[in-house]
């Protein structure tokens, strides 16, 4: 059997002063995930260890981490001999890989995401979308929010007014929809789109392919 090792950031909000990072060992075979690897090391290294995942299938988006630097979904992502296994960067952690959502979950509950129309009257069911517009709604409509887009995005803080990748890429599912009647471009320069410096760190490390810096500079030729 090959011995893998994996260095895992540990932390704690309610009890620890700062973060430190733990070794552990693991039965590394080929074909793993990151995901195998963390729920081994909590079922017979350290039960206290703490982390995120439903599906395990790429579709609830809960497992994002950094491992080994990149961010990516650790349900998703093959695991290798020797791992370093961190929370998203740039976001508060709760407890080891846990991160606080609240500060994203405030920006999207501003972004009124659902179909907004004045008058239905006349509108005649079911509704046509050309081919276009529908493969623009499409593509961002296959984000899970699993913020590894802002995890890589050299510009989105906790503390910053940039709406973030995942953010517009939320924003586009609408803003493409020619039955939406709202007019978004106030959210997209609230969110800052013009700060984007289209580096497509954010594209690199989508595991749905979603592209957000390609729809970002679809947002910004389309104000």
């Amino acid at each position: 059997m090959v011995q893998g090792k994996v260095n895992i950031f540990r932390f704690d909000r309610e009890h620890d002063i700062k973060p430190r990072y733990e070794k552990f060992d693991f039965p590394f075979e080929s074909g793993m995930t990151i995901l195998d690897v963390l729920i081994y090391v909590r079922d017979h290294c350290d039960n206290t260890l703490s982390f995120s995942y439903c599906c395990r299938n790429r579709h609830c988006g809960l497992c994002g981490v950094v491992a080994n630097g990149v961010p990516c979904l650790a349900c998703h992502e093959a695991a290798e001999q020797e791992l370093t296994i961190e929370p998203l960067d740039k976001q508060t952690v709760v407890r080891d890989l846990i991160i606080d959502q609240s500060v994203y979950n405030s920006r999207v509950e501003k972004l009124r995401l659902f179909l907004c129309r004045e008058n239905i009257d006349g509108v005649v069911l079911p509704e046509y979308i050309n081919v276009e517009d529908f493969e623009q709604i499409k593509v961002a409509s296959r984000c899970v929010e699993c913020k590894c887009c802002d995890a890589a995005c050299p510009l989105n803080r906790a503390d910053s007014h940039f709406l973030g990748p995942s953010g517009f890429v939320l924003l586009a599912r609408h803003f493409f929809d020619p039955r939406d009647e709202l007019d978004r471009n106030y959210l997209l320069k609230n969110g800052q789109i013009e700060q984007c410096v289209h580096c497509g760190r954010c594209s690199n490390v989508c595991p749905h392919n979603v592209d957000p810096e390609g729809v970002i500079s679809r947002l910004q030729e389309c104000r």
